[in-house]
This record gives C-alpha cells, structure tokens and sequence, in this order.
C-alpha cells in the first residue's frame, strides 16, 4: 500500500510538495528481500554524492532502500561555529536527505558530533522510539524490521558493565536472539568501532577499540550478532568474522562469530582516511576501502539464510566491496 501525503499550514500554497511512502511488509519473505541503507559521519559539506546516491537507491522501482540507518555524527552542525547557534547546520542537512527520509524510515544512534549543547539537537531532530517500550534512556532503543532486529545503542554513554546501558544490552539482545524464527537477522549499531585498522586514528583502533571490546565483545558473541556495523573513522573496512582478535573463518558461511564492520565515510568537513594498517598486522580484517571517495553501505536481508552486503562509492555507484553472510540452519 501507497500512502501520500504533504506537510504544512492549511493553506495551498504553504504545503510541501506531495511526498508518499510504502508499507513495509512486517516479516522477510523469499519473493521480497529487505534492502537497507547504512551511512555514518555526514555532513552537509563533502555529502552531496552521497545524498544524490542514496535518493537513486531509493526511488529505483524494484528493490530500493526501504530504511535508512545512521551511526552517528549527523550534520556536523558543531563543526560551524561551534558555541554559537549553528542550528540552520541541522535543518540544511535534514533538507538534503528529505527526498530519502520522506519516503522511507530513518533511524539512528548518537555520535561524538551530537554531544554540543548537551546533544538537544538531536534530541529535537530524531527523538527514537524509546518512550513506547520504557526504556531507561532516550539515547538507546531497539526494533524489528521485516526481518532484521537492530539494537541502536549509545557510545556516546555509558555502555560498560554495570551500567543501565550495558544491562538493557544484554536483555535486548538476548531476546532478540530467542525470536530467531520470527526475526531472523540480527545487526547491532553503535558509533565508535570495536575492530578497525587506521593508521591515521591509530589510537582509537590500539587504545580505545580494545577498551570497548572487553566491556561488549563477549555479548555481541554470545547472543550470536551477525554484524556490528559503526562510523567515527572516515574509511570503510569489514572483518572477518572474528572474536577475541582471532577469526573464526576466513568466510561467511555458518560463521561463529560476528562481521564488524567499520562505514564512516559518507563524506563531511573532514577527508576521508585511506590509511590502513599492513594486514599482516591486522589478521581480522577482511577488506577495506581505498581513496578519498565517499561511500554507503547497503545490507540486503534476502530471507532466512542469506543476508548481503555491498559498499557503494557514492559518486558512481560502483562496487567497493561485497560479501555475504550465509547459514544453512537457523540459529537457536
């Protein structure tokens, strides 16, 4: 079903121009695969390819995004002017993704550029669904969609063991991975990476990333996540699927580990990172980007057994990297 509509005052001439939007269908069937898009750190200066990207995805007849997820770092408003009332930073970059978000749902976790003024911002701008299922805090929720849970939780806050965060974490994840049958994909979003290999942020990928693997790595593993995916370094790379530093396998098939999955390249104030450690000294990874480019990541939730995923340069919509994430039975 097709739903139109337009937003505005009552008089003609102060309406939006008539925008629409689609029911999703509630569960993953064969004969209709899920398709979602993924950006992180975006701005509204170095973006435009990939706005321009994302709105041809969208709009494409058959198999478009039908969600958007943001990790975090939205519009950079604290990047201009910053203390200052930057606000019009927020409404141009709203104002550039209205041709995306105004036909599909648009989902996100804070980031470290969201914290000025106390993150009121993106509090106004993008309140998540967390007053309908009591959550502790306004800046973590969770959800389904046709076929997919996301847990979006804040890096931005607390998350490490004994916290609130830390607690609803386990309870989420662990419910979500009882509901397998029903929901059979599971994608955990943060802002700041667990594995990543830059040398440029090498102290975020030496000191900080192992910091925060011992405070969530063993959840993400136990609960059997198939991928985390997060920004805050402005590059693109997927591991293996690993745990503890040491893969698991060196493919995707029935793996026992989760794929991480660094995609902060979408473009803002600042270029984006080609530095990458050499592999031999990051045996995890599997991949990465190359260049100053940016780019997107779509994930496809085909059905039950197979979920794929591709990094899209946003200039001409190329393939960066792709691989999927196969099971051959449902996990339990």
């Amino acid at each position: 079903t097709v739903y139109y509509y337009q937003c505005g005052m009552s008089s003609p001439t102060d309406m939006s121009p008539m925008r629409s939007f689609r029911m999703q269908a509630a569960v993953l069937s064969d004969d209709s695969p899920t398709v979602i898009g993924f950006i992180a750190d975006m701005g509204v200066v170095n973006s435009q390819d990939t706005v321009n990207s994302l709105t041809k995805a969208t709009e494409m007849p058959e198999h478009g995004l039908q969600l958007l997820v943001h990790a975090g770092d939205i519009s950079y408003a604290d990047s201009h002017k910053p203390t200052a009332n930057n606000s019009h930073i927020w409404l141009e970059f709203m104002t550039a993704l209205e041709n995306v978000t105004s036909q599909i749902p648009y989902m996100s976790c804070p980031g470290n550029h969201e914290a000025e003024f106390d993150f009121a911002a993106y509090l106004n701008w993008l309140p998540m669904p967390f007053a309908r299922k009591k959550l502790p805090s306004i800046f973590w929720h969770s959800f389904d969609f046709a076929g997919v849970h996301f847990t979006m939780f804040s890096t931005e806050h607390d998350f490490f063991n004994d916290s609130a965060q830390h607690a609803w974490i386990r309870s989420d994840l662990a419910t979500a991975n009882a509901n397998r049958r029903a929901v059979p994909w599971l994608v955990v979003v943060g802002h700041r990476p667990l594995y990543c290999s830059s040398l440029v942020e090498i102290s975020r990928c030496d000191d900080e990333a192992p910091e925060y693997r011992a405070q969530i790595e063993d959840l993400l593993h136990e609960h059997h996540v198939d991928a985390y995916i997060n920004g805050h370094n402005h590059q693109y790379e997927r591991s293996f699927p690993v745990y503890r530093k040491m893969p698991t396998s060196t493919d995707y098939r029935d793996p026992t580990a989760t794929v991480y999955i660094v995609n902060g390249a979408a473009g803002n104030v600042h270029p984006n990172d080609p530095s990458y450690l050499p592999s031999g000294l990051a045996p995890w990874r599997a991949a990465h980007g190359s260049g100053f480019e940016t780019s997107w990541l779509k994930m496809t939730a085909v059905n039950s057994t197979l979920l794929m995923f591709e990094a899209i340069h946003s200039s001409d919509g190329k393939s960066i990297d792709a691989f999927n994430i196969t099971r051959t039975q449902l996990l339990l």
